[in-house]
């Protein structure tokens, strides 16, 4: 579209929003009904543009006197206003900010349950005794440790490839925004190899080489969020940081992520990545990409992402790996992210690898200064504590599924591309001839909850990004601009509005979960494979809200509702250069032992993943 179109379809969008008022509410005809379980998650209507369209758009959006009109109009034409309808009918349910369940007594006490015995996460760090290094032998984290401990491999080799696999693989597929403090990677490595020597290794995570965002502080590193815009070298580690170094891992460069993580789409112009490593000429997803992407290449065994509208799940799935979005409070950061959408997450060549990293975040929260744990019941007991005792009950926890329920809507999962559908229905299959049972459920006003979503941390983008979009000099990239523009054209009352429809859907989904008695929900994590990279897109980014939506059609509730799930890669797409195919394990606040357990289950079943054929082995 040249330009001068473009300008013309502008100003016609911008004159018919002025002539035509918004649609009043109506309770007597409403737009949508309360508790309707209808299936109707259409497509965003949206323009599509990268190169020059792009550019083009975004200046007239968000930068002249035409844009607020045209953003507020975008935000029409989506049916915004029907959340206000929504809400309208339910004047008795308060708005939900925070999406945080909290136990009865009874429910506390049977829940800590599972920190008897093998279930406690302070039994897998920092060492595994002998029946639980059974449990996770494919884990990468344990055959370095392992390799380390009887000398077969030292340390240092490991570091060296790991400084040789960044030096061949970054120009190509870009995992990483920053160049490696070799002498500080070196130094780690060889104060490891002396622990070693000594036979005091601090755990089974010393010398094991871990990666983080682009999000999260990294001492020493140039930190950006993945903009031009904000670049400062981080004087300390975050507290997640901290938590791995404490235990001996190496640290690498912060890892390529969207800018300010505003697309789940997952290039960067700022970095120039990260590309997907089955094939470099697709995206990776985001906005962890990078993180999925150094694990997929082998290059680390886990690393560490952050998810608010499936930032950690999509990559995983487009990439390829295994990764955990972790329910919403589980995880503390010292950073403060100031989002209720956003959640932290392991990205593993493993379940067993993600489970390792997941027990050095979530285990030891001081209750007196997290967060979350003052949030939920004022530091006085904090969260519920994480546990394994699902996954670690019995020696025949991932083989018999008999006691396991698992929750299914058809219609939803088969809302998706032939090959992802064919896929997924396989390894629910799988799962039932485990002896898992399977139970139909629906969620009402899904469409709605899903737009909710999507306002809601569209919202929170433009507060955190607010000052920068308002400096004549910040150079976000284009999409970047319309995404914080749209968000910060939100009235009150809509967000009002989405929190109140966050909080009836939280109703039900607990519902469903508490009362119906499933377990884990099984759906698709991503409704296709990882699409083309448009090649306007390389200099300006690409603004494609259609796929953005497209791509958080499962992923949205776990954000919206704080819910635990683990992408699982399960096949490739022949149809699509071979990219990996993903199923998504999800399942109720503070149960992700219970996601741990039906995901390994899937593993066993499938077998090691096929890596990319640039990926590297550390051992």
């Amino acid at each position: 579209m040249s330009k001068i179109a473009l300008t013309i379809a502008v100003t016609l969008g911008v004159v018919f929003m002025l002539l035509g008022p918004e649609r009043p509410i109506n309770l007597t005809s409403p737009a949508a009904i309360l508790g309707d379980t209808t299936y109707n998650m259409e497509t965003v209507v949206a323009p599509i543009l990268s190169g020059a369209a792009l550019q083009a758009f975004s200046y007239l959006g968000t930068r002249t006197k035409f844009g607020p009109f045209l953003r507020r109009f975008l935000l029409l034409d989506n049916q915004v206003t029907t959340l206000r309808d929504l809400a309208a009918q339910m004047p008795d349910v308060q708005p939900l900010h925070h999406p945080v369940y909290r136990m009865g007594r009874k429910e506390r006490e049977e829940h800590d349950k599972g920190l008897e015995g093998k279930g406690d996460l302070n039994k897998l760090i920092p060492f595994v005794d002998g029946d639980l290094f059974e449990k996770f032998s494919d884990a990468t984290v344990l055959k370095l440790h392992r390799a380390y401990s009887d000398r077969s491999l030292s340390p240092v080799d490991v570091a060296n490839k790991v400084l040789s696999s960044i030096e061949a693989l970054n120009p190509k597929y870009r995992p990483f925004s920053a160049e490696p403090d070799v002498a500080e990677i070196l130094k780690s490595a060889a104060d490891s190899e002396d622990r070693y020597l000594d036979k005091k290794p601090l755990s089974i995570f010393d010398g094991v080489p871990v990666a983080f965002k682009d999000m999260i502080n990294i001492k020493g590193y140039v930190m950006s969020d993945g903009s031009s815009y904000k670049i400062e070298v981080a004087e300390k580690d975050d507290l997640i940081v901290k938590r791995f170094r404490d235990l001996g891992a190496i640290i690498l460069p912060p890892t390529t992520m969207t800018e300010g993580g505003v697309t789940p789409i997952g290039y960067s112009v700022h970095p120039k990545g990260p590309f997907n490593p089955y094939d470099s000429g697709h995206y990776s997803g985001g906005s962890s990409g990078g993180s999925a992407v150094a694990v997929a290449l082998g290059i680390c065994p886990i690393a560490i992402g952050y998810d608010g509208g499936g930032s950690v799940r999509t990559p995983a799935a487009l990439s390829g790996v295994y990764g955990i979005a972790t329910g919403y409070g589980r995880i503390p950061f010292s950073s403060h992210l100031a989002s209720t959408m956003i959640k932290s997450g392991v990205f593993g060549e493993s379940v067993s690898d993600t489970i390792l990293g997941y027990a050095v975040m979530a285990r030891d929260l001081d209750v007196e200064t997290d967060f979350f744990s003052k949030m939920y019941d004022g530091g006085v007991n904090g969260v519920p504590k994480a546990h394994m005792g699902a996954l670690l009950k019995d020696e025949t926890s991932t083989t018999d599924l008999s006691d396991v329920v698992i929750g299914v809507w058809d219609e939803w999962l088969e809302d998706s591309s032939p090959a992802v559908v064919k896929e997924n229905k396989r390894v629910l299959d799988g799962l039932i001839k485990r002896g898992a049972k399977v139970k139909n459920f629906k969620i009402p006003n899904i469409k709605w909850a899903r737009l909710s979503h999507a306002l809601k941390i569209s919202n929170e983008f433009a507060s955190a990004w607010d000052g920068a979009f308002h400096d004549p000099n910040s150079n976000l990239e284009p999409n970047t601009r319309i995404t914080v523009g749209v968000g910060s054209m939100l009235t009150a009352v809509e967000i009002h509005s989405a929190e109140k429809i966050r909080a009836y859907i939280f109703e039900h989904v607990r519902s469903i979960f508490k009362d119906g008695g499933i377990d884990v929900i099984f759906t698709p994590t991503v409704p296709l494979t990882a699409p083309t990279v448009t090649p306007g897109s390389l200099d300006t980014g690409e603004s494609n809200t259609p796929l953005t939506v497209e791509l958080c059609k499962y992923i949205f509730i776990g954000n919206f509702l704080g819910l635990p799930g683990l992408a699982n890669p399960i096949g490739f797409d022949e149809g699509n250069d071979g990219m990996p195919i993903s199923a998504l394990v999800t399942g109720f606040q503070w149960e992700e032992d219970k996601v741990f357990r039906v995901s390994a289950a899937i593993e066993s079943s499938e077998g090691a993943r096929k890596r990319p054929t640039d990926a590297v082995s550390l051992i």
